[in-house]
C-alpha cells in the first residue's frame, strides 16, 4: 500500500543555514574534521568538576582541561542528575553551578564524555556528550564516509527543493549532535505498466546520544519541492540503538546491506499491486463523467478540473484512477501557498491509498 514520507520534509523546514551542506564531499569534510577532533573517556559523575566562567558559560572537568557544556551536553547532564534542565537555564550560572554540584553528591553513575578539541586547538575544548556506560558509538563520520564512496559517479542525488529558512541547500543536514542524509536515484528505476517508480533513502545518526543509527529505503512516485515523498513503496526500516554492540552491528551487518542497496539497481520485475490496481480503475472518460466519480470525495470540482487538465497536458490518462492523482500532483505544484499545496498533495496520496 503506498504512503506519504514526511520525514525529509521535516528536515528540510527547520534547518538553519549553517546546517545544510550544498553535496556530499562537504558534509563528509564537516563530520570527518569533528570525528578526528573527537576523544572519548570513561569517567563517573562525582569525579567531574562543574565550574562557570566570567561570562557565564558553564564547563565541566575531571582530570583534563575544563569543556565547555554545549545545549546538548548541559540537557544529558542535568537528565543525569535528576535536574531540571529548562529551569536551571534561567538562573545565573553561579546558581546553577550550585544546583547541579548539590545534585551531584547523590549520584555516582558511570558515564561516556564526548570531547571535541584539545589544548593545541586556539578554542576551547567542548563536551559534545555525556552518555551511558553501555553507549556505542557509531562515528557520523563513518555513516556519510559509507554512503559518499558508494554513490560516487552513481546516478544518486539530492533532490531537488525549494528554498528554505534562506538557504538553497537541502537533503544533506548535519548539526553538532546529528546527521541526516536524502538521497535518490530516478534513473535506476522501477517499471510498472509503462509507471517509472525511483528509489530513495533516508539515512541518519548522532554519534551524541540524540537519536538512533537509521536507515529508510524506498519506492517513490513523486517528492515535491519541500521534500515530501509521495506514493511510496516497498518502505523498508532499520534502527540501531547506541547500545552494547551497536557499533559491531552497523560495521558487519549493515554497511555491506547499505553498499549493496546503493550499488545494484533494483529488479525490474517487481510488481507494484498498488500501482497496477489504480491504473484499472476508471474515474470517467470524460470530465463529467470524473467529476460525478469525484462526487462525495475531499476534492472541489475546480480541482478534478485543474488536476484532469493539467494531467491531459503532462500526457497522463487521466481517465484512471492513476493518471488522475498525477494531474492532482501536477497540479498542486502551481500553488504558491505551502500550507495549500501539501494539503492538496496530502489528499491526493490519501486517494490512493483508500482506493487500495
Amino acid at each position: 500500500m503506498p504512503q506519504n514520507l514526511y520525514e525529509a520534509h521535516r528536515q528540510w523546514a527547520k534547518r538553519p543555514p549553517d546546517q545544510r551542506f550544498a553535496d556530499l564531499n562537504a558534509l563528509q569534510t564537516y563530520v570527518e574534521s569533528r570525528k578526528a577532533a573527537s576523544t572519548e573517556r570513561e569517567s563517573r559523575l562525582r569525579q567531574l568538576r562543574i565550574t562557570d566562567n566570567e561570562s557565564g558559560a558553564l564547563l565541566l572537568n575531571g582530570d583534563s582541561e575544563p569543556a565547555f557544556l554545549t545545549h546538548w551536553s548541559f540537557g544529558q547532564l542535568c537528565n543525569w542528575l535528576k535536574a531540571p534542565a529548562s529551569y536551571l537555564r534561567t538562573l545565573p550560572s553561579n546558581l546553577a553551578v550550585q544546583c547541579l554540584r548539590h545534585s551531584q553528591s547523590r549520584h555516582n553513575a558511570a558515564c561516556q564524555l564526548l570531547r571535541r578539541g584539545d589544548s593545541q586547538s586556539s578554542e576551547q575544548p567542548l563536551l559534545a556528550a555525556l552518555t551511558g556506560p553501555r553507549y556505542s558509538r557509531i562515528w557520523d563520520a563513518d555513516v556519510v564516509g559509507t554512503i559518499e564512496e558508494a554513490t560516487e559517479d552513481s546516478p544518486w542525488k539530492t533532490p531537488p527543493a525549494r528554498s528554505s529558512n534562506d538557504s538553497e541547500c537541502a537533503g544533506l543536514y548535519a548539526s553538532d549532535r546529528d546527521m541526516f542524509v536524502f538521497m535518490v536515484n530516478d534513473e535506476q528505476s522501477v517499471e510498472v505498466e509503462g509507471v517509472k517508480l525511483g528509489r530513495g533513502f533516508f539515512c541518519w545518526n548522532s554519534e551524541t546520544g540524540a537519536a538512533s543509527f537509521g536507515l529508510t529505503t524506498f519506492l517513490y512516485n513523486y517528492i515535491c519541492g519541500n521534500h515530501i515523498v509521495w506514493g511510496a513503496e516497498d518502505v523498508s526500516e532499520i534502527r540501531i540503538i547506541h547500545r552494547d554492540n551497536a557499533a559491531t552491528r552497523f560495521s558487519e551487518d549493515v554497511l555491506p546491506a547499505l553498499r549493496t542497496f546503493l550499488r545494484s539497481p533494483l529488479s525490474n520485475d517487481l510488481i507494484m499491486d498498488t500501482v497496477s490496481m489504480a491504473m484499472n480503475v476508471a474515474v470517467g472518460n470524460d470530465l463529467e463523467q470524473a467529476l460525478k466519480w469525484a462526487d462525495g470525495k475531499p476534492f472541489s470540482r475546480r480541482e478534478i478540473g485543474d488536476a484532469w487538465e493539467v494531467g491531459q497536458a503532462e500526457g497522463e490518462n487521466v481517465s484512471t484512477l492513476w493518471g488522475l492523482v498525477q494531474g492532482l500532483t501536477a497540479s498542486a505544484r502551481e500553488i504558491p501557498h505551502t500550507n495549500l499545496r501539501v494539503n492538496l498533495e496530502r489528499r491526493a496520496g490519501d486517494l490512493l491509498k483508500a482506493a487500495a
